[in-house]
This record gives structure tokens, sequence and C-alpha cells, in this order.
């Protein structure tokens, strides 16, 4: 899997301070934002080395790394970006300037791989439409982003919980230059301390070791099996009754009824409609698994 994107906290301010001043950073941008309680306005400082943002604040240092792109020399993030090139990129930065992975802490992070979807099997534009939920969580679209789609928690003031967010996409059509147009990326992402702890990360250290790559391929597919795909490509063999139950469920509007009623309703139905599905020799959502699987084996290969 890939390092798409890391947020890195620095509170030391002898480091804040060394890197703030460093020769190799250069001005990026200067401006105000605006807090979250809409009370406060603040101005935000800049500056940058080969796409990494360096953003200073009164009380810490922010840097905004892409792994993937760096890798790519900002161009893009469409092709593979195996585990030991992830480590070799990571090590890289800290090198140049001299920094303890010790001290930078982990605020922000985004892990993905890119799987080729054979033709046959489905056109990555119509998978995105049928996958609609990941948990009880639909999936919307991005105006800015038409080739994604995103599954998030909303709050109740309409807000999307930004603590877990799972991305589809139809990575070739952003990027049909540099990879097959039928590429599809799974992607999760949070922006919370609470998750990413969960995944064993605290600080930039503990990206260095390539075990806990292997918890993040477990996170992704533990991520993905929890997506609910529309299968109109195989019929079950059931009864007339649960075969028209089972049609039913491959409607949008019954899974929307469904999110009206109890947690517990809609994974009951979730789990029999792939209990339906896993009767057949194969369905969609099982091959597509499949290649997840045998992609994460590619991207980790040497490593672990």
């Amino acid at each position: 899997m890939t390092l798409d994107f890391l947020k890195i906290k620095i509170v030391d301010q002898s480091v804040m301070k060394y890197l703030w001043e460093h020769p190799m950073l250069y001005f990026h941008s200067k401006g105000e934002k605006l807090s979250t309680d809409k009370e406060l306005i603040s101005t935000t400082n800049k500056r940058q080395w080969n796409g990494i943002i360096f953003e200073l604040t009164h009380y810490c240092l922010y840097i905004e790394f892409k792994p993937h792109y760096f890798f790519n020399h900002g161009l893009h993030n469409a092709n593979d970006f195996k585990v030991t090139d992830c480590i070799k990129v990571l090590k890289e930065f800290i090198s140049v300037f001299q920094l303890d992975p010790t001290l930078l802490l982990i605020r922000n992070i985004e892990f993905a791989l890119n799987v080729v979807i054979p033709k046959e099997l489905i056109c990555v534009k119509e998978l995105l439409l049928l996958a609609i939920y990941h948990e009880r969580n639909q999936f919307y679209s991005d105006k800015k982003l038409p080739f994604m789609r995103y599954s998030t928690t909303v709050k109740a003031n309409g807000e999307s919980n930004v603590y877990k967010i799972i991305k589809s996409y139809a990575k070739g059509i952003q990027y049909p230059k540099e990879t097959d147009l039928n590429t599809w990326r799974f992607e999760v992402k949070s922006n919370r301390k609470g998750y990413i702890s969960k995944l064993g990360i605290h600080t930039y250290s503990d990206l260095l070791n390539p075990d806990i790559y292997l918890t993040l391929e477990e996170t992704i597919l533990d991520e993905f099996d929890k997506v609910l795909i529309l299968d109109h490509s195989v019929t079950p063999n059931l009864t007339r009754t649960k075969l028209k139950t089972h049609k039913e469920r491959l409607t949008q509007i019954y899974w929307h009824r469904l999110f009206q009623k109890s947690r517990n309703v809609f994974r009951t139905n979730f789990n029999k409609y792939y209990d339906d599905l896993n009767s057949c020799e194969t369905h969609l959502k099982k091959e597509l698994r499949k290649l997840i699987v045998n992609k994460l084996q590619e991207l980790k290969k040497c490593a672990i």
C-alpha cells in the first residue's frame, strides 16, 4: 500500500526554529485563517521544499508531506509505491534535514493502493456508482474531484467527521497518461490522533518499521470488507422468496430505507446479502478482494 499523505506536528521549539530558518526552505504563502469557532483570525505562514509544505504557528510547526507524490517528483500517485520505496523516501526526508524521527508526531495520515481492474470484470466508473455504502455511511461525490467518491459519518451540524474517511477513485481517469484507464484506488484517511494511534503509529519513526505496513495492509482489507457493492453480475441459487428479497437489495432505495432503522438491521441485511452472493462460485466483490490481496503482496515484497 502507499503512504499518500502525512501531516506531521513538531512541538520542540529548537527543532521548530531550526527547520523554519533552514536555508533550503523558500516562501510558499502567507494568509489568514479563521478558527473553527469563527471567532479568531490567525496569520498562516508557509514555506516549502520539493513539494513539502511547512507551516509555522505560535505553538508548533506542521509539515504536510506526500510521500508517493515525492517519489514521482510531484507529478502523480497513480503507479505502484512499494513499501521499500516508501521507507526509502521517508528516510531521505529526515536525512536531508537531519531530523530525529521520534520528535515528528503524526497527526494526519492517508494510505491506499492502486489496482488495475480487468475490463471484463467491471468498468471503474461503474464501480464508483455501485459501491454505495461503507458500513452505514453513504458514498458521496465531490464536485472538485468528479473521479472520486468518499464515505464518512456526518456530524449533527452537517460537517463530515474526519476520524475516518474512505475514498474510492477512478485513478485512471484522473491520470490517464500515467496508468491504465481502468485503475481503481481505495484509500483510508484519518485526521485524528485516536485513530492513527490504534494503527500503532505515533511518531515518524513508527513509519520506518516495515512491520507497521502489515497493520496498514490489514486495515485496507478490513475497510474494504465493509463496503457494500450492488452486484447485478450474478444470480444466487435461492428460493423464489429469497431471490425476490435479494433483487430488492440490489437497489439503493432499499439500503437508504434501512439506514433510517437501527444499525443492527442494516448490518443483518448486509451480512445476508453477502451470504447469498457467497453461495455463487464468485462475484464482483470477491474478485476485487483477490486483486487487492495480490497487489498488497506485490507491494510488500523484499520489505516484510
